[in-house]
């Protein structure tokens, strides 16, 4: 993708009333989101009592599938008004950026709140990250405007605010940081980078008054790898790199073939809530992004043949959603996924006595960078994402390198294309 810095003039001096405004529009970025992220889990506590409510008997099951189905039908209201909201956001976000997309973003900051609390809160298989990052985009562009800042400006500041949506949603500022450079605009100058900065700065620290400092994942000890057992890292990299494969074109057929369904958007936007609304009824494990999943391995782990299980029911549940064009991102779900990929070849490991038990939860986070890294292929933010997400209790480095390069390098083989861009691609063919 062209460097965003080829449309952008390069400024020589910091203009402190830009600044100003950045931190301004930083410090609503994170109120915002950071509310975004408190709603969802409190709307997703109300499913979960129904789920509970419908487990009952066969007339309360019924109940609840066409509970679902109402919700599904008030999403489809939000994403027949605007369209741009389908998906994570973060295609949309960069297709703005790039002069390739074109939409309102007031309507869309309306549009995926509520769309995306009722989508994400209802615990389909979608991530609150990428909707996060949309949202702090869109409001980052209604502010610019509010400020009448150029297009050269604007487009700063969308960078900054959408960047502060991953800060919020995982309390996570370097890792922000690191995707406003390697996914948003490839590379920037200095002056730039410090508007950038001062957006997502702000914003943290509205997510730490708000929110507080607790990582997304709790880690009981501290994490390190004894080089005794970096052989293993090969492989591993390896398997995230076939995983990342499968995730990809998964998720590239399943568009595909929700475009050629011969429906309306309104009944596509129904169909991921009926049919995830049966699974829950069967297996309530399978309630949301799949966060549940990520530290499995250091509690009450299941057994190989569950972990396969929850694997391929989070693919499948995740395809339904996301590819149905409904709010939600892969963001989570995707690293939900290295993580039981992780836990399963960790497992297999100490099965055949060739590490021990603590290693387990390494080989986990290890995959879930990994993951990330090759299916979006920005290495540093993945990187970044895990030490932060588990509160800087890892003290590797390396390894998470190795990893991740080994999955990249096995995905590029293979010409698997980065997925944001090629969801941004379709979004452009789809609008000619």
């Amino acid at each position: 993708m062209v460097s965003l810095l080829n449309g952008v003039r390069m400024k020589k001096r910091i203009s402190y009333k830009l600044l100003l405004i950045s931190i301004i529009i930083g410090l609503c970025a994170g109120l915002v989101v950071s509310l975004f992220r408190l709603l969802i889990p409190k709307v997703m506590f109300v499913i979960s009592n129904l789920i509970i409510f419908g487990q009952k008997n066969l007339l309360n099951a019924i109940i609840f599938v066409f509970t679902f189905i109402f919700i599904g039908f008030l999403v489809s209201i939000c994403v027949n008004k605007e369209p741009m909201i389908g998906g994570s956001g973060i295609p949309q976000i960069s297709g703005k950026l790039h002069d390739k997309l074109d939409y309102s973003a007031l309507s869309c900051l309306i549009n995926k709140i509520i769309g995306g609390l009722l989508a994400i809160g209802s615990g389909l298989t979608l991530g609150r990250e990428g909707p996060s990052v949309q949202i702090g985009g869109s409001l980052g562009e209604v502010m610019a405007n509010i400020f009448k800042l150029d297009d050269d400006d604007k487009k700063i500041m969308i960078i900054g605010s959408s960047a502060s949506g991953i800060t919020s949603a995982f309390t996570a500022p370097i890792s922000a940081i690191a995707f406003a450079l390697e996914e948003l605009m490839k590379k920037t100058s200095r002056i730039n980078f410090i508007y950038i900065t001062s957006t997502i700065i702000s914003s943290s620290i509205v997510t730490s008054l708000i929110i507080g400092n607790d990582p997304v994942i709790k880690i009981k000890n501290h994490l390190n790898l004894s080089m005794r057992f970096w052989i293993y890292l090969i492989f591993l990299g390896i398997l995230v790199g076939f995983s990342s494969i499968l995730f990809n074109k998964s998720i590239l057929s399943g568009k595909k073939l929700y475009k050629n369904l011969p429906i309306s958007q309104s009944i596509k936007s129904i169909i991921p809530f009926f049919i995830t609304s049966i699974f829950l009824l069967f297996d309530s494990r399978l309630l949301g992004s799949g966060e549940n999943f990520i530290s499995l391995a250091q509690g009450d782990n299941y057994e190989i043949s569950t972990l396969i299980y929850f694997y391929f029911m989070k693919l499948l549940l995740l395809l339904i959603a996301f590819c149905s064009g409904i709010p939600g991102g892969i963001f989570f779900p995707l690293l939900a996924m290295g993580s039981l990929i992780g836990n399963f070849y960790g497992c297999i490991l100490f099965e055949l006595n060739l590490v021990g038990e603590n290693e387990i939860i390494i080989f986990s986070m290890l995959a879930m960078a990994a993951h990330f890294a090759s299916i979006v292929r920005a290495p540093l933010t993945g990187m970044f994402l895990i030490i932060e997400m588990t509160g800087g209790r890892i003290d590797f480095f390396l390894p998470i390198i190795i990893v991740s390069l080994v999955a990249y390098l096995l995905t590029e083989n293979f010409n698997n294309e980065p997925i944001y861009e090629s969801l941004l691609e379709i979004m452009i063919k789809n609008k000619s």
